[in-house]
């Protein structure tokens, strides 16, 4: 546990000490207070020092930020804030030291903030009372905010790299196109569509039974993401495919993925999830805001990945995306072998493919430092 946790959550059960004397427990608090020490992540090369942060919203959210980097001082200017997508947590971006997009940054010299979105992961709702429910047009609008001013104010930059996978992207999509000073340098978005009306999707129409009937989203939502996940996925193999290449992932990830990477959706952003299958569409959970419309208001620059058998977010998706957006300066990336890549991408093995290492995350440190000035 890194001594950098803020000394309220010794008192909310966040964090068992065990059977210690109330002198051994106030002399731990004391150091964590004044002298926090950061954990040391072993592994090759140069060590990751990791921190644990939470950035608190307005509406008293404490949204958990690890933070990754290698020395007090970065090579790279501005820090990157990596965010997760539907059904998983933060460690979806640090399974182990080799799957690792967040270590594998920090060790190409970025300042990485690992970013739990609320409800998930280490991140916390209000000491009392506080929304149970909520939207992505929520987060966007009250949470994104709190985080990038953090993260700004921590690591004195005044501009942040965003760094989104699918839903984190959609989230970076919705807040460029309503914030006048975003506070971002630049955007990278991997399989993060706003369409979903492509064949390949059609099996996400499948959960608008959940709207035809509410005792089957009950039982939906009492079992949710972990359990559905960690038992039926491996026993499906069209499930499978949907979410992943099964010949581009390691059966070792694989089980590490599904055992701590996955997470409980809540119920107001599976709402909003149907509602943008029914429309096809990003749309505002009300569905009076068309955030695929307003995707040329997007002008900093821009990196899309996808894969080339990603089928919840296709390649004409995110070509949707790549044409449609304000910048200038965009770069699109479909990963498979049609650009001499290893294997043809599905959308999980974007972060946790065999080579994720060599093909996906070099693209990426590559395409930041080249705008930083690096190369």
């Amino acid at each position: 546990m890194p001594l950098l946790t803020p000394w309220w959550r010794l008192s909310r059960g966040k964090i068992n000490l065990g059977p210690i004397s109330l002198k051994t427990f106030l002399i731990f608090l004391l150091i964590a207070i004044f002298f926090p020490v950061p954990v040391v992540l072993a592994g090759e090369g140069a060590a990751v020092y990791r921190e644990q942060h939470w950035a608190v919203t307005a509406e008293k959210f404490e949204l958990a930020l690890e933070r990754l980097r290698v020395g007090k001082k970065t090579r790279i200017q501005s820090p990157i804030v990596l965010v997760h997508g539907l059904f998983v947590n933060s460690l979806f971006f640090n399974l182990d030291e080799e799957q690792s997009l967040a270590r594998y940054l920090a060790k190409e010299g970025f300042d990485v903030w690992n970013l739990s979105l609320r409800g998930t992961g280490r991140s916390l709702g209000p000491l009392k009372g506080g929304a149970k429910s909520w939207t992505l047009d929520d987060i966007i609008e009250k949470d994104l905010s709190a985080v990038i001013r953090y993260v700004q104010k921590e690591s004195r930059n005044s501009q942040v790299i965003w760094v989104g996978y699918e839903m984190g992207g959609l989230l970076a999509y919705g807040y460029l196109e309503k914030k006048a000073s975003p506070g971002l340098a630049a955007l990278v978005t991997i399989g993060a569509p706003v369409t979903f009306n492509h064949p390949q999707q059609e099996p996400m129409k499948r959960l608008l039974k959940l709207e035809e009937s509410p005792a089957l989203k009950k039982i939906f939502l009492y079992l949710n993401s972990p359990f559905l996940g960690s038992y039926l996925i491996p026993l499906i193999p069209k499930m499978e495919e949907f979410f992943y290449n099964r010949e581009n992932i390691e059966e070792e990830i694989k089980e590490k993925f599904l055992a701590n990477a996955l997470a409980e959706i809540n119920p107001g952003i599976l709402d909003h999830l149907l509602r943008i299958i029914q429309r096809g569409e990003f749309v505002s959970a009300e569905g009076n805001f068309s955030y695929r419309k307003n995707l040329a208001k997007i002008q900093l620059p821009l990196l899309l990945i996808g894969g080339e058998k990603d089928q919840v977010a296709p390649p004409e998706a995110i070509r949707t995306v790549y044409r449609a957006v304000g910048s200038t300066d965009r770069t699109l990336r479909i990963l498979g072998p049609r650009s001499k890549n290893s294997a043809a991408y599905g959308h999980i093995d974007l972060i946790l493919g065999k080579k994720a290492k060599e093909e996906v995350f070099s693209v990426i440190s590559r395409w930041l430092k080249q705008r930083d000035g690096r190369e």
